[in-house]
């Protein structure tokens, strides 16, 4: 599968960061998509995204808003980040190593609505009471009100017409220095064309592109022709 619209800034029309997977899912479903080694069918991961992005919705997150996601690389956080960029919030990915004090700087900032945590930032929880958490693993959901399972959002049935509600120019990606304290610069704001113009920029291969390498979390996605 061509990857086209990422490398063509020129390309009329709107764009936004789900669209090559929404496209791909309705013209070419049966097309296989590795992430971080696992495979789906374009169809497959398109649901999966629909999932999240209508458990996000149900829950008060809406266009503009900031979510936060503090996670290793996995398919789970490729699929949220498209699920995040489709509803229209922007995306923030925070490495695991991030310390308390700089992780409650960057809450101040960015004022999510909600985040995705794992085991190994559990602890970071204590500086974020009151925000809506989604926990990737077993055992970590206290009960309360502002915690949820992962398992829950992709059991959400998907709102198969769920429409990208934004602009080109709006923001995609919240992007914070690893720097901790005083030195660590503010968030900077990418929109999604932002986004396609630094993609556009990197040479071919072999159909993988990858983004923000240089703050440890680097998004990389490749594509494969199903066999016959």
């Amino acid at each position: 599968m061509g990857l086209s619209p990422w490398q063509d800034p020129t390309r009329r029309g709107p764009f936004h960061l789900s669209a090559f997977l929404a496209d791909a899912a309705e013209r070419t479903p049966e097309t296989t998509l590795t992430v971080d080694g696992m495979e789906f069918t374009c169809e497959q991961a398109w649901m999966k995204v629909l999932r999240i992005a209508t458990w996000l919705q149900e829950n008060g997150v809406h266009r503009g808003e900031k979510v936060v996601a503090v996670l290793r690389h996995s398919p789970d956080l490729h699929l949220i980040t498209l699920a995040v960029a489709h509803i229209g919030a922007v995306f923030s990915i925070v490495s695991p190593q991030i310390r308390a004090e700089a992780f409650q700087e960057i809450l101040e900032e960015a004022e999510p609505v909600c985040l995705f945590l794992e085991k190994t930032s559990r602890h970071l929880k204590a500086v974020a009471d009151n925000i809506l958490t989604v926990w990737l693993g077993e055992g970590l959901n206290g009960g309360n009100w502002d915690e949820a399972d992962f398992t829950e959002v992709m059991n959400t049935r998907p709102a198969w017409g769920m429409r990208f509600p934004g602009k080109s120019e709006d923001p995609a990606f919240l992007v914070f220095s690893e720097t901790a304290g005083a030195d660590r610069k503010h968030g900077v704001l990418l929109s999604h064309e932002n986004v396609r113009n630094m993609l556009s920029e990197q040479p071919r291969q072999g159909g993988i592109f990858a983004l923000f390498e240089d703050v440890g979390s680097p998004l990389k996605l490749e594509t494969t022709a199903m066999e016959a």
